[in-house]
Formats: C-alpha cells, sequence, structure tokens
C-alpha cells in the first residue's frame, strides 16, 4: 500500500483511473485532464494511492501560473461563502482539488477509500504539498457525495458554498421512457412537437470541422447576449480541444426556420451525451422558440433514444425549462480549507 505524487497522469492505466469515478463524465475523465496537463496555464500533480495492483485513489491537484483565474467562475471570492472565507484565495495562494475547468469535478477515489479516517490520510498529503507554500485547499464543482466525503474526512471544517445545479435526463435507453414521465412533462414535450412541426424547420447533425467557422460565431453572439462576452477565437479553441480529445466525440446538431439558423454542440463520452453549447439568433419569436426546443430537448433526446444512449446532461441554466421537460437536478458545491487550516489538517496525520 503506497500514496505517492507524480506529475503525469498516464503514470496510472486509463480504465482504472475512469473506473474509479464518473460522476463528473467527460470533464473529470483521464483522456480530459490529460488535456489540462498540457495547459500551460497550470502545473498539475497527482496524489495517488495503490494497494497492489489495484488503484484506489487518485486525486488531481492544480496550481496556476496565471496572476487572475483562467476562469472567473473558479474564484472562491465569487462564491458567496460565509464570513469571508476565501478571501485570501488568489490564483498564487490556492491548490485546486479534483479539477481546474469545466465546472463539474469527479472524485476518483473508490468506495472504500471514502471512508473517513482513509481519505483524511489522503487529505493529508495534500494539506502538506499545499502548506509548503502557504496555500488554502480549493474544491470547485464537486458533487454531493464528494462533499459529504470530504466533511467526514475533515470533521466539517471545510467550508462551501452552492454553487449550481446542474440537470440530467436519466434511463432513456428504456423503451418505456416517456410513458414513465409525469402527465404534465408528457404534455410539455408533446406541445414542444407541435411549436417545432409548425416552424417548418429543417435539421441536421455535423461535425465540428463543417460548421465551426460560422458556429463559432453564432455560438460567442449567444453568449454575450446572455451576459457571457468571450470572442468567437475562444469559443472555437474550446470546441477544438474538446474535438482532439480522443475519448470524446463532438457532434453538432443544426436547424433552421423562417430564414433564421441555430446550432448546439454536443459531448458524447461512454454512456452518456452531454448537451454543451448553444449558438441561437438574437431575435425573439416563434421560430427562435422552436429552435431552442429542437436544438436543447427533443434532438438530443431522439439522438440518444435511437442509439440506446441513457443520459443526458442538460447543463446547469434554464432550470425552470428543463424541469418541465423532466430534468432532474444535482447541487454543485465549492469549498474552501483556509491556509490557517490547511496547516492544520497538514500536522494531523495520525487524526481521523
Amino acid at each position: 500500500m503506497g500514496i505517492d505524487f507524480t506529475s503525469d497522469i498516464a503514470d496510472f492505466d486509463q480504465k482504472r483511473f475512469d473506473a474509479l469515478d464518473t460522476t463528473a463524465g467527460a470533464a473529470s475523465s483521464f483522456s480530459r485532464l490529460r488535456q489540462h496537463q498540457e495547459d500551460g496555464r497550470w502545473i498539475s500533480r497527482y496524489l495517488g494511492w495503490r494497494d497492489g495492483e489495484e488503484l484506489r485513489a487518485v486525486v488531481p491537484l492544480y496550481r496556476s501560473r496565471m496572476r487572475a483565474w483562467a476562469d472567473p467562475s473558479y474564484d472562491p471570492r465569487s462564491w458567496g461563502l460565509p464570513d469571508g472565507v476565501g478571501d485570501a484565495c488568489s490564483p498564487g495562494t490556492s491548490l485546486l482539488v479534483g479539477g481546474c475547468a469545466d465546472r463539474r469535478t469527479g472524485f476518483h477515489v473508490d468506495e472504500e477509500t471514502r471512508a473517513p479516517g482513509r481519505l483524511r490520510k489522503l487529505l493529508v498529503e495534500a494539506a502538506g504539498f499545499a502548506a509548503e507554500e502557504d496555500r488554502c485547499l480549493v474544491f470547485p464543482y464537486v458533487y454531493g457525495a464528494a462533499r459529504t466525503a470530504l466533511d467526514a474526512a475533515t470533521d466539517g471544517a471545510v467550508v462551501w458554498a452552492e454553487l449550481g445545479r446542474e440537470a440530467h435526463l436519466f434511463g432513456l435507453a428504456d423503451p418505456a421512457w416517456e410513458s414513465g414521465l409525469s402527465s404534465k412533462v408528457r404534455y410539455r414535450l408533446r406541445r414542444d412537437q407541435r411549436t417545432i412541426a409548425g416552424a417548418s424547420m429543417t435539421d441536421g447533425e455535423a461535425s465540428w470541422d463543417e460548421v465551426g467557422s460560422w458556429a463559432a460565431e453564432l455560438i460567442s453572439e449567444h453568449n454575450a447576449a446572455k451576459g457571457q462576452r468571450e470572442l468567437a477565437e475562444f469559443v472555437g479553441f474550446r470546441l477544438s480541444t474538446w474535438a482532439e480529445n480522443p475519448d470524446v466525440d463532438v457532434l453538432v446538431f443544426t436547424a433552421e426556420a423562417g430564414g433564421r439558423r441555430g446550432v448546439q454542440t454536443i459531448l458524447l463520452w461512454g454512456d452518456e451525451l452531454e448537451v454543451y453549447e448553444i449558438g441561437l439568433p438574437g431575435e425573439e419569436g416563434d421560430e427562435r422558440l422552436a429552435l431552442y426546443l429542437n436544438l436543447l430537448f427533443h434532438l438530443p433526446i431522439r439522438y440518444a433514444r435511437a442509439r440506446g444512449i441513457d443520459h443526458i446532461r442538460l447543463g446547469s441554466k434554464a432550470e425552470t425549462a428543463k424541469a418541465r421537460r423532466g430534468g432532474v437536478f444535482e447541487p454543485l458545491y465549492g469549498g474552501v480549507l483556509g491556509v490557517a487550516e490547511t496547516r492544520r489538517l497538514a500536522r494531523g496525520g495520525s487524526e481521523g
């Protein structure tokens, strides 16, 4: 049995790594974290626990090389933590635990090692690494099960805030999926279909390479209208990076109605489909609504059910629309263990 650090995720077997946790999907998969490792904005380390040939845990750790946060949503000072917790957590004084991008973080620790005493041993090592540089431990965008395990292992020392809720559709591979929905949801889906049919819409599928030259601009304009200003070049880079991932397929749904064109990017990984980024024309109207409903809900559902895909990730916005169409929600949390508390944990190797 051994706990040690490494700087290369390739030191672990990919299948065993991914088998430890799939909660965050592609965003926390081996191949995605390998891409982050190659991102010059971050210094990556991995805290691994092996028990003979068994891989028990891998905890990715990230230090920023930048003065500003690569993604401002990772700044603990923006999370609304109580009593100023996190105010001292700048990019240069934070050690991110588990992930540094994509706003979802996996927890690659097997069930046995999630027991408080065993998990504490891992966290003591991470805390010691952070304490050497007077850093706080930051846990970004973790799921509820991970939060529960971390609380038990640290005696509740991590301070948390809810950062959002991710919507899901489950069970789509079941031929009886739709009949199992509530009558209100079934009615809403049928009404959507009438709206889509009334728009005389055409739709199709494409690769990112085929449509990226114009789709990136459309997504950029859509994001700007929602208050997230970003150059089309950055959108294109983000989607191209996903397309380069050997274990993820990037699919684009395209649709046109009344002379208006829309796109929805899709990430396919394992037995799940992720509804990623959408681009819609800015003018409100019946055609735009029909494009929205088809691209965000009905085309992904149709595609998944035709191919036996059981799980759709719908993202963390537009909760009302997603709930009305059968979405179920899971909270995502951000947590901070301050510098003093991190030092205290580093000294507590035998506790728990």
